[in-house]
């Protein structure tokens, strides 16, 4: 795909002008705010409606709103108030802030979610699943909380690894007037502006708004190294009567970052010590991605008992890249030199997705009883082309020269693939008793790949690039396959539940048989019990859950047919989970929770029994806790701390030759805060990341490349104000 030559030559200036319009527009709100909030006499100050403390309700594992105590399931909900306090700018960061959730990835602007050993890859936003998420490191202001449900999530999420999935649920107009701003400033010129505006447009109750934006440029804290993003989102709903609201919206973010590879281990295994500033790339790496989401919903509230609602969603992205990244060559104590590889890629995405679903009650046997029936439909269009050079640099570890000169280049290969998802879903909820209930569900789904490679003809050189030729196309698709869903669940007294439940995942392969088809799908087999509590007049949430998750089913070679595979492997995986979110008193908030997990390859001749996924720790733990001082000479202070552990993790291969095993030991790090309300409006904070400084790997992959180094000790400034 083309790329604008006006945004990549003069993107600094775009750039400088957006941040200034953003900064007088926000000036201005800023001045006029107050008036504004005194628009209705007598009118008291309000809050966006939806920044809740604990959230009560769901839509992962429900499609509608549901209180979290009655899903069956393990569930995280990070709120606004948490996204604020924590300064979580992007889903990375809401994602190492959950209990029991792993980030991973070889490059820096990519990552996997792992979750009870298995990748987490279903996307969802306000519960309309996706084929993956149209999007570059997401930026949350466009979010009002993020959803976490882990273990399969087939039901409403279709083909995925049994991890589990990540509903994302857009801000929504308030019924008042709401006006919010922040300023941040950190460490290595770390600098974020926020507007978020809510209500009533042009004094129609019947029709609102809401508009936010973020602008944020940084550097890093590695040599070279820089991130720029910004984002706008906007929605407008209207109540076309007084059963029937539309709502229209949109979001657009662009963002910039120099991609890099981390650091290489020792040949024969181990993690290399270097200063934490280390850089393997060129100074002049750079990749720009820019996406674009609209969407329009349909919310109908056909009479007392029963909604309809249809959500369409529509995507485009497009992404250049230009960078030269270390290989996959270890390095010797006394010898740091490993190659570069220098790669341009262009590539362009575009998604739909509808949901159409029916929620209500019937009524039986003197109890009512929950039914939902639904029909979902994913596609997503990709192509791309890309140009790959082995033999681009040379560069030493242990002494990095990133000034590396920039060389011609044209496209080699490419290809597009068309990836088509459709389900059809449903659910009861049986009232069995006062406090009994039973669930039973099921989705069919359709799956299907249309591919078509690029490739040449002969083996393209720095001088003679090839023309990209695109191959015939191939198809690979799934049967229909039907995947059910069970629970039960008990209420012991209002505040408790207990509850067992099955559910499963379907994760399609695109391997062959000696016979030429396609293997069936992988199925996810996960068994939960657990109890879940309201306390403290509902201020907190307690959970507990044990699990074991069976992957069946996945691909292994054929040992009478070289080249093919037969689905026959299987992994197993097992754990327990804690965890806490809410408020032990009105002013003192804690979140957080225990993880321990053990996987292994249950059958499989070449893996049996050794660690599936050791990148994931047996022993995981989460914590943040926000305090603040109300009356007497404190009156306003606010504290909060958080502390992270993890017990030892493992990647790469001591099997291999020559060993590409690196290990990460223990880690226990903290983070702390204090802030202070200066008066109704303002607020003053200042947060300190890896307080006591301690240095640390934050991701493994192997000895060849992908290990990052953890943020050093990082101090953040912010200064939010809210009408």
């Amino acid at each position: 795909m083309s790329t604008s030559p006006l945004l990549l030559k003069k993107g600094c200036l775009m750039t400088t002008k957006y941040t200034a319009r953003l900064g007088v527009s926000a000036l201005a709100v800023f001045a006029a705010a107050p008036a504004l909030a005194q628009e209705s006499p007598g009118a008291e100050p309000h809050r966006i409606d939806d920044v809740v403390v604990v959230a009560q309700r769901t839509l992962i594992g429900a499609k509608e709103p549901r209180p979290i105590k009655e899903v069956p399931q393990t569930i995280s909900v990070v709120t606004q108030e948490e996204i604020q306090l924590r300064n979580l700018f992007t889903l990375e960061e809401v994602m190492l802030s959950t209990p029991g959730i792993t980030v991973t990835g070889v490059s820096s602007e990519g990552q996997t979610y792992l979750s009870r050993g298995f990748s987490l890859n279903a996307y969802l936003i306000d519960g309309v699943p996706l084929v993956s998420y149209p999007g570059t490191r997401p930026d949350m202001t466009v979010y009002e909380r993020a959803e976490i449900l882990r273990g399969p999530s087939s039901l409403f999420s279709g083909a995925a690894e049994p991890g589990g999935a990540i509903n994302l649920v857009r801000k929504r107009p308030a019924s008042h007037l709401s006006v919010s701003m922040a300023g941040l400033a950190g460490s290595w010129n770390n600098y974020r502006g926020e507007l978020d505006i809510s209500g009533p447009i042009a004094g129609q109750d019947r029709v609102k708004g809401r508009f936010a934006a973020s602008a944020q440029d940084s550097n890093m804290f590695y040599d070279h190294g820089s991130r720029r993003r910004y984002v706008a989102y906007g929605i407008v709903s209207a109540d076309l009567t007084d059963d029937l609201v539309l709502s229209v919206g949109a979001h657009h973010q662009t963002y910039y970052a120099p991609v890099q590879t981390g650091l290489p281990g020792y040949v024969g295994g181990g993690l290399i010590s270097v200063p934490r500033s280390t850089y393997l790339g060129a100074d002049w790496n750079t990749m720009r991605d820019r996406d674009t989401l609209g969407f329009a919903e349909l919310d109908w509230a056909a009479s007392d008992d029963w909604r309809i609602k249809f959500t369409a969603q529509r995507a485009h992205q497009d992404s250049f890249s230009n960078y030269a990244y270390v290989g996959n060559a270890a390095v010797r104590p006394g010898n740091g030199w490993t190659n570069q590889v220098g790669y341009f890629g262009d590539s362009s995405s575009d998604w739909t997705s509808f949901d159409l679903h029916a929620a209500g009650q019937i009524k039986a046997f003197g109890r009512e009883h929950a039914v939902l029936l639904g029909v979902d439909h994913q596609r997503r269009d990709y192509e791309y082309e890309e140009w790959r050079h082995s033999a681009f640099a040379r560069i030493d570890v242990f002494n990095p020269n990133n000034a590396i000169p920039k060389l011609s280049y044209k496209p080699n290969s490419g290809g597009i693939s068309q990836t088509r998802q459709s389900g059809l879903y449903g659910s009861v909820d049986l009232a069995l008793t006062s406090r009994i209930k039973l669930i039973a569900g099921g989705r069919l789904s359709w799956w299907a790949l249309h591919q078509r490679d690029g490739f040449t003809r002969e083996k393209p050189n720095l001088t003679n690039p090839q023309p990209v030729r695109l191959g015939p196309w191939t198809k690979t698709s799934m049967e229909p396959s039907l995947r059910p869903f069970a629970a039960a669940s008990f209420a012991l007294t209002p505040a408790w539940t207990i509850y067992a439940s099955y559910a499963d995942s379907l994760t399609p392969q695109t391997q062959r048989t000696v016979d030429g088809d396609m293997l069936r799908p992988t199925s996810g087999q996960q068994w939960e019990a657990g109890a879940k509590g309201q306390i403290f007049d509902n201020r907190l949430l307690l959970t507990a859950a044990a699990y074991q998750i069976k992957q069946v089913g996945r691909a292994l070679a054929d040992p009478e047919n070289e080249g093919f595979y037969v689905a026959e492997g299987e992994v197993l995986s097992t754990g327990v989970e804690l965890e806490a979110r809410g408020r032990l008193t009105e002013n003192w908030l804690v979140t957080g929770g225990y993880a321990y997990n053990t996987n292994k390859y249950d059958k499989d001749p070449a893996n049996q029994d050794r660690a599936f996924t050791r990148i994931s720790p047996k022993h995981s733990l989460k914590l943040f806790t926000h305090y603040t001082v109300a009356g007497g000479p404190l009156d306003g202070l606010d504290v909060g701390g958080g502390l992270n552990y993890s017990s030892r993790t493992e990647a790469g291969n001591a099997r291999a030759a020559v060993s590409t095993l690196v290990t990460q030991g223990d880690i226990l790090t903290v983070d702390g805060q204090v802030g202070y309300r200066i008066n109704e409006n303002l607020t003053l904070r200042l947060s300190v990341g890896n307080l006591f400084d301690k240095v640390y790997y934050q991701r493994i992959s192997g000895t060849g490349r992908g290990n990052y180094y953890a943020e050093p000790r990082n101090f953040t400034l912010s200064l939010r104000a809210r009408w």
